[in-house]
């Protein structure tokens, strides 16, 4: 088996045997493994061994010697190598330099500091909200351009994904401003880092954010231009589905329930044909979060 197709076995395991991943990465060939893999397998070290088994220092040194062995790894490999140093409690470091150097210095420190809090978030959920806030704001006088902004956009799409995952309503006020400053700002770097696709889906997790919150008319607008730019585009009818749903949710909750009833209807329909249980099983928390359970719906 080739370096690459074991780094490929190694992720499809890591969430479900985090202890046999750690032990593939650990007995993998770097050297072997095509440039375009690298970031892969540094998020793997970082995730598993850190995140997973909380082996922080030997995430971080297992990724710094792969920056010395592979010259050519590529920016998100170093970005992940900052963050391993911090996490592992070494502040500083070579690898916040470097980036500091590729991409500016406030944006390496933020980018280091937003993916500290998506991976080891605090116990609260206020302190959590608090500085994610905090970096979102500070966000905002970056150039969204920059060479850090794909990286900066990653950051604030999965921090505020783990903050919206733990607020429930009524959610709190200082939630709700942290949930909209950073889906908001996960949106501002999608628009200049990413592809249609990371687009459409940056306008669903704002949709998501404030349906959440209590304001189905801005969710609604969401939803619209993010269905627009799926129509234009064609294809990822997954995501399409999952669009109507929160906007069948905003346009009841506004007394559209003509359009409303039909775009759930629709979603619904799309995803009773989907084979795979994992994606049913979230639309279908999805379903329940907005409506209720189904055997209580009328």
């Amino acid at each position: 088996m080739t370096a690459a197709a074991t780094l490929e076995e190694i992720d499809g395991i890591h969430d479900e045997q985090p202890d046999r991943a750690a032990e593939g990465l650990r007995a993998l060939d770097v050297a072997a493994l095509p440039v375009d893999r690298l970031p892969l397998l540094a998020f793997l070290m970082l995730h598993v061994l850190g995140e997973k088994l909380g082996l922080w220092a030997e995430a971080a040194e297992r990724i710094e010697r792969l920056r010395a062995v592979r010259a050519d790894a590529p920016l998100a490999v170093l970005a992940h190598a900052a963050v391993a140093v911090h996490l592992a409690g070494r502040s500083g470091g070579k690898a916040l330099a470097d980036l500091g150097a590729a991409g500016g210095v406030a944006e390496a420190q933020t980018l280091v500091a937003l993916n500290a809090l998506g991976l080891r978030p605090p116990a609260a959920t206020a302190a959590l909200a608090t500085e994610l806030e905090r970096l979102a704001e500070a966000s905002t006088t970056f150039d969204p351009g920059g060479r850090l902004n794909q990286r900066l956009a990653i950051g604030f799409n999965n921090t505020t994904t783990r903050l919206l995952e733990l607020a429930s309503p009524p959610v709190d006020p200082a939630i709700r401003s942290a949930l909209l400053a950073g889906s908001a700002a996960a949106l501002r770097f999608w628009q200049t880092a990413g592809t249609w696709v990371n687009l459409e889906r940056a306008l669903y997790l704002r949709a998501l954010v404030r349906n959440r919150v209590g304001d189905p008319a801005a969710a609604r607008d969401d939803c619209r231009q993010a269905l627009d730019v799926i129509a234009a585009h064609g294809g990822e009818e997954i995501d399409r589905a999952f669009l109507q749903l929160q906007l069948a949710g905003a346009l009841l909750r506004l007394g559209e329930h003509t359009d409303g009833r039909r775009h759930l209807a629709e979603a619904r329909a799309a995803a009773a044909q989907w084979d795979d249980v994992g994606l049913k099983s979230w639309f279908a928390a999805e379903d329940e979060r907005l409506f209720g359970p189904r055997e209580q719906q009328t």
